[in-house]
């Protein structure tokens, strides 16, 4: 067995095991068995559960964002998140309601910031790295939260209306903040790690 095909029969069999147990109960003992190989082959791939977790947050949430972000809407993208937690509905609202939340939403801030970034660089592709990061990280965690309220409430908003939610909050006011950061502050343009006397 390939170390890819090793690492994703690890993966399903974890996904299959949280649609009926907590994460935090799950033993790598009973996830080896169920997937039919040692724990030394465990081991020798991943240090525990969680770095198992994030490897499949990473393969079937970052991979797939990383190779679509260069849409031309950042609509899409967002859609093509949103449709995968709906087909992984158990397996997220499981991993929510873990240990594993933390790394839930390190992957949904990494790609909401990434989303946002891109909408900021559509404004202006020459703004200082601190502003930009600094506007993709507000609205960033904006989705973030609104991804994560969905699912506390069980995902009974559908995706168009969380989609036109994020566009009502982007719209406009990211353009703004690009404004605002560079004419009313002066944001960065000087090194805000330099002293005067420098």
């Amino acid at each position: 067995m390939s170390s890819k095909s090793t690492k994703t029969q690890l993966a399903e069999t974890l996904k299959d095991m949280m649609r009926t147990q907590d994460l935090d109960h799950i033993t790598i003992e009973e996830l080896t068995n169920r997937a039919g190989v040692t724990r030394n082959t465990f081991y020798y791939h991943f240090n525990d559960i969680y770095a198992l977790l994030t490897w499949v947050f990473d393969q079937e949430i970052g991979s797939p964002m990383r190779r679509h972000a260069q849409f031309d809407e950042w609509q899409s993208a967002y859609r093509l998140l949103l449709t995968y937690i709906t087909d992984n509905r158990d397996f997220c609202i499981a991993s929510f309601h873990s240990v594993g939340r933390d790394l839930l939403e390190q992957v949904l801030y990494k790609f909401a910031f990434q989303l946002t970034t891109s909408v900021v660089d559509d404004v202006d592709d020459n703004l200082p790295k601190q502003l930009r990061d600094d506007i993709g990280d507000f609205f960033g965690l904006a989705i973030v939260a609104q991804v994560t309220f969905w699912l506390r409430n069980g995902m009974q908003e559908s995706q168009d209306r969380l989609v036109q939610r994020a566009d009502i909050m982007l719209r406009g006011s990211i353009k703004n903040a690009v404004k605002n950061g560079r004419d009313v502050y002066g944001y960065y343009e000087v090194d805000p790690h330099k002293s005067d006397c420098d």
